[in-house]
């Protein structure tokens, strides 16, 4: 491709509202256009780039013995309500069209693929079955933000297997995994992405993440260095650092009126405490009809999925202000575990032990009751548990060790679905005795779009993007500078010859009397493509053009009759 025939520009003004480096970055370099909140267009450069990603993707699927289809983006509601997920997920975008017939932009295809398994499988021999697609996407998101790393329409390959057995899904469920695993080693970030364990949801008990290292990353991973376990933040045990206090004694127990204090850190001062000593409890109304009241150590919040495991619940919320105001006898904001109802269900997160003179709500608007002490004013449990959400200071309870923490980016996820699905479409396998019997699904999501903007996050730095060989949109971009014809002839064989050995050349031959060795230089930097060639009048006297590698600035002289093969070797090394 030459420059002068590439409609997009580079631009040198930063991109209004955009704080993340990927949009910041991809925009400037006329890779994207950002159309609206959470919504781009993909320009030349930025679809080459977006294909590259997608051809590695759909390689290794068809490797891992996955069939490409393609399902319709619109789905009936009908089968969302099966399902029971028309009026519980939020990012849900709802259509509504003649005849007052509504249906769904598909988020995720389990809707649509399990009903269109079941109308051509049925006997045990048809399984196991693995379908995937690569498609457009749609998410409601509330905030949209961090350029294509959280967007409202996004590319999405999403694969489904089907299995008639629990043993021969975990054997495929591997087969995927490993399938991932070569798919970020051939785009570049191998090295550091990471399987994390996840909750499964309201499938399994876990799922997997696949998590790129990066310090702007959205997630935090928790690492087990002993073990070599990555754990999520949401699922990650926690034991809490120990907290030890100058006064030993235990001080007569009051309530402090404090009102309009928000958050724990503005507390703590006003009652010239530490942040240790406050505590948050807050109630929740689970499936079952019961109270419970959780408190945790201040400077923690409640993981409400620890929580309901704890509780031995399938599903709890926060009790309404309503409810708070019965139970409590105050305001949302001031609950604490004294002289609760009976009915009330206690609980206490393990950050809770150790602690003398603390704080917790009064049970009463606008006071806190200060000088809590275990034995004297409340009894202590028998057992504490663990469900706070985890600090990056946090020990891992089994050994004792410090986790290691890092930023993360998720580019992937795999988990199983067990029947959920197969049995809202009373989807059946006939076994061997003839038997029915519901089949047995995994979902394996690679977000494409997502994948490029973390590319574009990790690998950068203040001049520019920094592609990988594998995804870049070209692998040279040929500068010609000066005024001289010869070089731009000669720089247009070198482009022949280079393409003929299957090398893809981004050729800048404008010759603006504007655009000088600077601005090439500058837009090679900013788009990143792995290596620049220049060809000057100078360079030509000395028979010989500059390479210089993108990825770590080195540039060397290379003879002109030596480029094909030096630059055919460059792209074959890591």
């Amino acid at each position: 491709m030459k420059y002068s025939q590439l409609f997009v520009k580079t631009q040198k003004e930063l991109p209004s509202q955009e704080n993340s480096k990927n949009a910041e970055l991809l925009i400037r370099a006329g890779f994207i256009k950002k159309e609206m909140a959470g919504v781009f267009s993909y320009l030349p450069l930025g679809l080459r780039v977006l294909r590259k990603v997608e051809e590695i993707v759909r390689d290794e699927m068809n490797k891992a013995n996955a069939q490409e289809i393609l399902m319709p983006v619109m789905s009936a509601k009908e089968n969302w309500e099966k399902t029971g997920r028309w009026n519980t997920m939020d990012i849900l975008y709802k259509l509504e069209g003649e005849l007052d017939r509504h249906s769904a932009l598909s988020p995720t295809h389990e809707e649509t693929v399990t009903p269109l398994v079941q109308n051509y499988c049925v006997s045990h021999k048809d399984f196991p079955l693995c379908v995937y697609q690569i498609q457009t996407k749609f998410r409601n998101e509330p905030r949209a933000k961090s350029g294509l790393l959280r967007g409202r329409e996004f590319l999405m390959k999403d694969a489904y297997s089907f299995h008639a057995t629990e043993e021969d899904f975990d054997r495929y469920y591997e087969i995927q995994k490993e399938a991932y695993h070569k798919v970020y080693e051939r785009i570049g970030l191998g090295d550091i992405t990471h399987v994390v364990a996840a909750s499964g949801g309201d499938f399994s008990e876990f799922s997997h993440e696949f998590q790129t290292i990066c310090e702007t990353g959205e997630d935090t991973v928790f690492h087990v260095k002993s073990t070599g376990e990555y754990l999520n933040k949401e699922i990650a045990p926690s034991k809490a650092p120990d907290v030890s206090y100058d006064d030993t004694k235990e001080m007569p127990m009051e309530d402090m009126e404090g009102k309009g204090i928000i958050g724990v850190e503005e507390l703590a001062e006003f009652l010239k405490i530490p942040v240790e000593k406050t505590t948050k409890t807050l109630l929740f109304e689970t499936d079952k009809g019961d109270l419970v009241a959780a408190a945790v150590r201040g400077g923690y919040d409640v993981n409400e999925l620890k929580l309901k495991k704890v509780v031995g619940c399938k599903s709890l919320e926060l009790a309404s202000e309503a409810m708070v105001k019965k139970v409590t006898g105050a305001e949302v904001g001031f609950a604490g575990l004294l002289n609760l109802p009976k009915e009330v269900k206690v609980f206490m997160d393990d950050s809770m032990q150790g602690r003398i003179n603390f704080e917790m709500g009064a049970n009463k608007t606008d006071f806190h009751t200060i000088n809590v002490n275990f034995g004297r004013d409340i009894e202590e449990p028998k057992e504490f548990y663990d469900f706070k959400v985890a600090q990056e200071c946090d020990f891992y309870p089994e050994t004792g060790e410090a986790y290691e923490t890092f930023r993360a980016i998720e580019v992937g996820n795999i988990f199983p679905l067990s029947t959920k699905f197969s049995d809202a479409f009373g989807m059946k396998v006939i076994d061997a005795n003839g038997r029915g019997q519901s089949v047995i699904m995994g979902c394996y999501g690679i977000g494409i779009s997502r994948t490029m903007g973390a590319v574009a996050e990790v690998f950068h730095d203040d001049k520019g993007l920094k592609w990988p060989k594998a995804i870049a949109p070209f692998h040279i971009y040929l500068a010609a500078i000066g005024r001289d014809d010869a070089v731009y002839t000669e720089a247009e064989k070198m482009v022949a010859d280079l393409e003929s050995a299957g090398v893809e050349v981004f050729y800048d031959d404008r010759r603006d009397k504007k655009v000088g060795p600077g601005q090439k230089f500058s837009d090679h930097e900013l788009m990143g493509m792995p290596a620049r060639i220049v060809m000057s009048e100078r360079t030509m006297e000395e028979g010989v053009v500059e390479f210089v590698d993108r990825a770590t600035g080195d540039m060397e002289k290379v003879k002109i009759d030596k480029v094909v093969d030096f630059v055919t070797k460059f792209l074959k090394e890591k």
